[in-house]
This record gives C-alpha cells, sequence and structure tokens, in this order.
C-alpha cells in the first residue's frame, strides 16, 4: 500500500483527476481509522484543501459511512471514533452536490463543534398527588382536605369548585372508574348518579353485589366547567385529564383492588395511555395498570342509548369475567343474562 504521507499532490489537475486522488489518500485514512483518532488527521487534511480553494470533494460510501459515524459519535458525546460500518448497512441522507461531491469540511466541522448539555428543566415535569398521612385512614382523610385545593388542578381555572370523591368499600376486591361528574353528582357530591348510576346498581345488583360492595371514583374529581353553565356539563379535556390522573394514582394505591373496571374509551385511554384507540381495541385484552388488570367496557349510560340485546350481552360477559377474576361465584342464571330466548 502507498505511503499515506507520500502520495504527491497534484499539480494543475482537471478536477476529477484531482478528486481522485483525493478520494485515494481518504480511502487511506480510513484504513487507518481502526488504529488510531483519524479524525485530527482529516481535518488537518481536509483543511489543507479548503485553503488551497477546494471546497467539496466526491467520496464512496465507505469514506461516507465513516464520516457519518464520526458525525453521530460527536453528536452523541462521544470521545472515541465509531468503527466504520459496511456502506449497505448506512443511510445516506446527506444530500449529494451538483457535481456529485460533498462538503465533508463543513460537515465535519459542525458535526465536532460542541453542543450545550440540556437543561434539566428541559424534562416534562412529572406531578405526583401526595397529601400525607402516617397511615392508611389519615391518607383518605389528607386526600379530602387537600384536594380541593391542590395547586395543579386550580391553576386549570376550568373545573368547577365542589369535588366529587369516591365512595364505597375502601379494600373493595373491584374498583369501578367513571369519567367525569356532571349535574347529578356534583349536586349530590357521589359518583355515578342519575339514569345512568340507575343502570350502574342495576347492574351491580345482577352481579349479586351493591355500592358497598365496590370502590366506585371518576377519573377527574370536579365538573369541568362552562360559561353560564346549568345542567349541561362538557366532556373533560385532555388537560384535565392528566392533571387528575396523579389522583386517581393515589386512590388505586390506597384501595390495591383485584381489577379494575374502566367505563367508557376516555377512562381506558387515561389509564392505558392508548393515545386515542377505539373501545374496541381494549375489550377482550389482557390490559394492565401498574399490575393491576383493567377490564374495559362501556359506561352504564351507553345502555341509555341501546337497545340492542347483543351490545347489552357483550358488556354483561366482561361483568362476567370481571366476576371471575375476583372468586364471585356466578349461577347458571346469571350466566344466561342476555341472551337470546329459545
Amino acid at each position: 500500500m502507498p505511503s499515506l504521507y507520500h502520495t504527491p499532490a497534484p499539480v494543475a489537475t482537471p478536477f476529477r483527476a484531482r478528486g481522485i486522488w483525493a478520494l485515494t489518500c481518504f480511502r487511506h485514512l480510513v484504513e487507518f481509522a481502526g488504529k488510531m483518532d483519524a479524525r485530527d488527521m482529516v481535518m488537518d487534511y481536509l483543511g489543507g484543501l479548503q485553503r488551497q480553494g477546494v471546497l467539496r470533494q466526491p467520496v464512496d460510501d465507505d469514506a461516507r459511512a465513516v464520516l457519518r459515524g464520526w458525525m453521530i459519535a460527536a453528536r452523541n458525546g462521544a470521545s472515541r471514533v465509531a468503527a466504520p460500518q459496511p456502506a449497505a448497512q448506512q443511510q445516506a441522507v446527506e444530500p449529494a452536490a451538483e457535481d456529485g461531491g460533498f462538503d465533508a469540511v463543513s460537515a465535519l466541522r459542525a458535526s465536532l463543534e460542541e453542543k450545550p448539555e440540556p437543561k434539566e428543566t428541559d424534562a416534562p415535569e412529572v406531578v405526583y398527588f401526595r397529601p400525607g398521612g402516617h397511615n392508611e385512614d389519615e391518607a383518605w382523610d389528607a386526600m379530602r382536605r387537600h384536594l380541593p385545593e391542590w395547586k395543579p388542578l386550580r391553576e386549570l381555572g376550568t373545573l368547577r369548585e365542589t369535588p366529587v370523591f369516591g365512595e364505597g368499600n375502601r379494600h373493595a376486591d373491584i374498583m369501578m372508574v367513571g369519567d367525569f361528574p356532571g349535574y347529578q353528582e356534583e349536586k349530590s357530591g357521589r359518583p355515578m348518579q342519575g339514569p345512568a348510576g340507575e343502570k350502574l346498581d342495576g347492574m351491580l345488583k345482577a352481579m349479586g353485589l351493591t355500592r358497598n360492595d365496590v370502590y366506585l371514583t371518576t377519573l377527574v374529581k370536579f365538573r369541568p366547567a362552562q360559561p353560564r353553565q346549568t345542567m349541561s356539563t362538557r366532556p373533560a379535556s385532555q388537560q384535565e385529564i392528566s392533571a387528575c390522573m396523579p389522583v386517581l394514582d393515589f386512590e388505586i394505591g390506597l384501595v390495591q383492588p383485584k381489577v379494575i373496571v374502566a367505563f367508557g374509551v376516555v377512562v381506558a385511554r387515561a389509564l392505558l395511555q392508548g393515545g386515542n384507540l377505539p373501545l374496541s381495541d381494549y375489550q377482550g385484552r389482557n390490559n394492565f395498570y401498574n399490575r393491576v388488570p383493567v377490564v374495559v367496557t362501556h359506561h352504564p349510560s351507553y345502555l341509555l342509548r341501546t337497545s340492542d340485546l347483543a351490545e347489552r350481552r357483550r358488556l354483561w360477559e366482561e361483568m362476567l369475567r370481571v366476576m371471575e377474576m375476583v372468586g364471585l361465584p356466578i349461577s347458571d342464571k346469571q350466566r344466561g343474562f342476555f341472551l337470546p330466548k329459545k
């Protein structure tokens, strides 16, 4: 192999000939890259060409791969040169010049510029709801005291003033979560009231349970506000849902249920971080929130809008699944609810 330091420089040669000579030298440099830190050597070499008025040099795939590896290493703060990879594994994203050259000098210099360290404040802030308490009872009491004035919720300025707390058995195996309070819930201070609440009561009765046997709560703890609001209630915004999630997480930690029933797609998306997936994508799957199984089904209000026997049967099958998960006895009569009559 010719010596790198004794490769003669061309004199008054056409650009193409000068480019072939530069490419040969660069290949020699690439061969040295695995044995030593070649970046300084290449910078000196390319800098010399730049001072001679040569701003672009053609490079082949192998040379381009090495340059790209150096750029990535520099951006990631690496101190050593990355080993060259086969050209077939590289993604050639750098634009080629019209004359077929690549501005290696500028690209390499830009890549080696020092990048400021990201500030800690750049990371999104994680908010926890931890009202205090030395034992379980004190923790429940602290939640009721602190939630009405909890700063992350009050700063939104989009929720009404009256909180709607969960109710039922604080040690229940089954925890049922609705989306947000409406007029009836705010008025009574209790979750899942009105016609939809009556449907829920009927569902629990079919399961052999009452409200005192489960823990009922809502994802959003305050009724979403509207101008000149009367009995109507708008859906909760994503910002309101996100702000209330730490409170629900705290509740789940206190109750420690064996299964969570998520009523409706809004609750399912919040618990399972599913983006904009439809409700059907969650149903029938093995879902978990912090290792607690989550059964996703329609909100009880859905029963007010449909008389479809098949849909009612599907919702009931999900409740049968919940009963099986917590070990509740299921009679033949219960298994036959909402089946077509023979």
